[in-house]
């Protein structure tokens, strides 16, 4: 027992100590209400470490993100801002996010302490609807392990492009369980990058 409480502080200590690593000073690049949170984050993320890319993530949570009553629930927008080109397939963009939302609901286990809690596997599945433009639609079944306690669908629309502004390769991710007729998207769709990015530097 006291082994297992031990173990217990010493995991919680390193999930604290790198939050607050992996935080970046950035200001946040998405236009969004103000009252959605956002957060910045920095590559190699601490959830998902294996992926391979440089760079920043930006993220936009809606007002009710975090309430599993709520039609906004779980419904927000990121964006990778990276250094390289991603070269994402369909494939590839399941594999990152199943190393993702895999890696981001163990973080959930051990911030609610279910350090024993074995979690489900990740599904996830992507259509490149676009080849010209390079935009996904596809679903992640994942394991919500900071509210609901069960698995859930993730709607998602993603879209990769080059702003020239900045000098660096976007990867637009929109995602909520409800449905894409439903209006939560028009919220997720009118969240943008605050500057043109056609403008070159």
């Amino acid at each position: 027992m006291k082994k297992r409480v031990l173990l217990i502080i010493f995991l919680s200590s390193i999930l604290i100590s790198f939050v607050r690593c992996k935080t970046a000073k950035s200001d946040n690049i998405l236009d969004g209400d103000e009252t959605w949170r956002q957060e910045v984050l920095k590559f190699p993320l601490i959830f998902a470490r294996s992926l391979p890319y440089k760079g920043e993530e930006h993220i936009r949570f809606a007002k009710g993100w975090g309430d599993a009553y709520s039609e906004e629930y779980f419904s927000y927008v990121f964006v990778w801002v990276l250094e390289e080109n991603p070269n994402l397939t369909s494939e590839r963009l399941e594999s990152d996010m199943n190393i993702y939302f895999s890696g981001l609901m163990k973080m959930g286990l051990i911030s609610k302490f279910r350090f024993f809690k074995k979690l489900p596997q990740t599904s996830v599945s992507f259509t490149n609807k676009n080849q010209s433009i390079k935009s996904f639609k596809g679903v992640i079944e994942v394991y919500d392990a900071f509210f609901k306690k069960e698995n859930i669908f993730l709607n998602s629309k993603v879209s990769i492009s080059y702003c020239n502004t900045i000098g660096k390769h976007i990867v637009f991710f929109r995602l909520s369980p409800k449905e894409f007729d439903h209006f939560v998207w028009k919220n997720l769709d009118r969240v943008n990058i605050k500057f043109n990015c056609n403008t070159k530097p």
